[in-house]
């Protein structure tokens, strides 16, 4: 592995990033808790290089304007892909609980959260959590608020994009990244990789490229991935024990339950409007039904 990769780097002003790549609107709230215990977790791996990525972000040199700050752990036997904005909150969620034991409410959201247009909001991009061992990508999703009972996670094995390589290229965080092109589950993607990285990974499902995807995103620009740094320092990888709970399912199902739910959550979660009665009791009112267009990374 090229020898520069030894410290972090978030040289943020001097990155030229896509400014204008935005997913689909939602009305999912995230959950007020996750249960993902920072005591009840298991290690599964070490890193040999973590690397940062932006996600959808409006301003890559500014993080408050990022849908999601997220995070590629590439160990010996296990990688894994995941939210550095949902793992760092539940990190300090469970401080903040050693700290309050007593407390009868939620613990509020703590530390970074990205773009203030959809700090309340869910994305299945950002609470679920992939896992690749032994050629099989494990995708462990964490519902939006009132549908945490549909937790589930699926197994497949490891999609593969079939890549054109290109000759163009440009530099990504100091590295000189070549284009490539794909088809994958509906959408067509183009890519950046980095040949001096010899890691055939990168964000999200993508992979299978002669070194380390820095950048991708879909020619339509409503996603984006790309890399902010990276680090070669060791951290061990984890899996949370509270996964045990999630329903077993498959691709299908909870590619259209996470459909389902972005089109209208107020259906899927049964919210009714309410109102106060003269004896102050809440009384339940009409189902509310508020349907969104869904334009998902996968189309199938």
């Amino acid at each position: 592995m090229n020898r520069r990769i030894i410290t972090v780097i978030f040289a943020l002003a001097a990155i030229c990033g896509m400014a204008n790549a935005q997913p689909k609107s939602t009305k999912c709230p995230r959950p007020l808790k996750t249960n993902r215990n920072f005591a009840k977790m298991t290690v599964v791996d070490t890193t040999q290089l973590r690397v940062y990525y932006a996600f959808c972000p409006q301003k890559i040199e500014d993080a408050t304007t990022y849908i999601d700050l997220q995070r590629l752990d590439v160990g010996k036997r296990v990688v894994k892909y995941y939210s550095h904005f949902v793992y760092a909150n539940d990190s300090l969620v469970a401080i903040w609980w050693q700290q309050h034991p007593n407390s009868r409410t939620s613990a509020p959201w703590l530390g970074a959260i990205g773009r203030k247009d959809k700090e309340d909001l869910w994305s299945e991009y950002e609470w679920s959590d992939y896992f690749i061992e032994n050629g099989q990508l494990t995708e462990y999703c964490t519902m939006p608020r009132s549908l945490e009972s549909y937790n589930s996670w699926y197994t497949e094995n490891m999609p593969k994009q079939s890549w054109t390589l290109h000759n163009d290229t440009q530099t990504i965080i100091g590295y000189k990244c070549q284009r490539a092109t794909c088809h994958f589950r509906g959408r067509d993607f183009v890519a950046w990789f980095a040949p001096d990285i010899p890691v055939k990974h990168g964000p999200w499902k993508f992979g299978g490229l002669p070194g380390l995807i820095l950048k991708v995103y879909d020619k339509e620009k409503l996603y984006s991935f790309e890399a902010i740094g990276l680090e070669s320092r060791r951290h061990p990888i984890t899996r949370f024990n509270c996964y045990k709970n999630y329903h077993r399912s498959t691709r299908e199902k909870v590619w259209k339950m996470q459909r389902a739910f972005n089109e209208n959550w107020f259906k899927a979660a049964d919210y009714h409007k309410a109102t106060i009665d003269a004896a102050g009791n809440m009384v339940q009112g009409e189902a509310v039904s508020i349907f969104l267009p869904y334009n998902p990374l996968e189309l199938e």
